[in-house]
């Protein structure tokens, strides 16, 4: 990482919990649980990055990822974030078993010039953790580098990592990289299920998009859903 980024100098462990530190601020995890919708079973968990700073004021995600100045600093930073989930996922689920999902920043892929996941790889090994177990969670639609991207998700597979594709269906969402990718996982954004639940026409049509992401044998997550309305547009479709 360079001298004036250790990752050893800015992990702390205080009661059984991990926490980061970078530019003066307190890295933290909290964990979405994933649950299959006719189990109900929980698959795996989401890590969420919290931050917050001196002052104790929370500052979000995406206004953390502005700080790093150059390549070397973000991927310091988003490999910290990590590692400190991977942490406090062992810590707080007690290893139960299920899929870790991490978020990668779109920065961090295009400051990696190759090898990407080796180094993470390593950080797994030495906590006990697998690529096996990790779904790496990329937002396609915020790179517009289509070789990068695919030379990235072929090196992390290679590794034994899954993919999922986060937020489909947002922005700019390109259904070309679907096939070019062959994602695990599809996220689906949570704006298409809040307008299935208002508009018609878009309630008919989310069957056709899960059917899509199913013939190329990937699983479904619907992100959001905080009603039984929505738990059952879900199911349907």
């Amino acid at each position: 990482y360079g001298p004036h980024l250790s990752p050893g100098d800015s992990l702390s462990l205080a009661d059984n919990r991990v926490t980061g530190r970078f530019a003066g601020l307190t890295l933290d995890s909290a964990f979405q649980p994933i649950t299959d919708a006719r189990s109900g079973q929980v698959s795996g968990h989401e890590a969420l990055l919290r931050a917050t700073a001196a002052d104790g004021s929370p500052l979000a995600p995406e206004a953390v990822f502005v700080l790093p100045t150059d390549g070397e600093e973000i991927v310091f930073l988003d490999r910290l974030a990590r590692t400190v989930h991977a942490l406090n996922y062992l810590l707080q689920t007690k290893s139960s078993g299920g899929d870790l999902y991490l978020n990668i920043h779109p920065r961090h892929l295009l400051a990696i010039s190759g090898d990407h996941g080796l180094v993470f790889e390593a950080i797994l090994k030495r906590l006990g953790l697998t690529p096996e177990r990790v779904v790496l969670e990329i937002l396609e639609s915020a790179i517009d580098d289509s070789g990068r991207i695919k030379e990235a998700v072929a090196n992390y597979r290679s590794r034994g990592y899954r993919i999922a594709i986060d937020d489909f269906g947002r922005h700019h969402s390109n259904f070309d990289r679907l096939w070019q990718l062959e994602p695990d996982v599809v996220k689906l954004d949570r704006s298409l299920i809040v307008e299935a639940g208002t508009n018609p026409k878009a309630r008919r049509v989310l069957p056709r998009l899960v059917e899509i992401v199913h013939d190329l044998e990937a699983r479904v997550v619907f992100e959001g859903i905080e009603t039984a309305d929505q738990l059952a547009i879900a199911i349907d479709a």
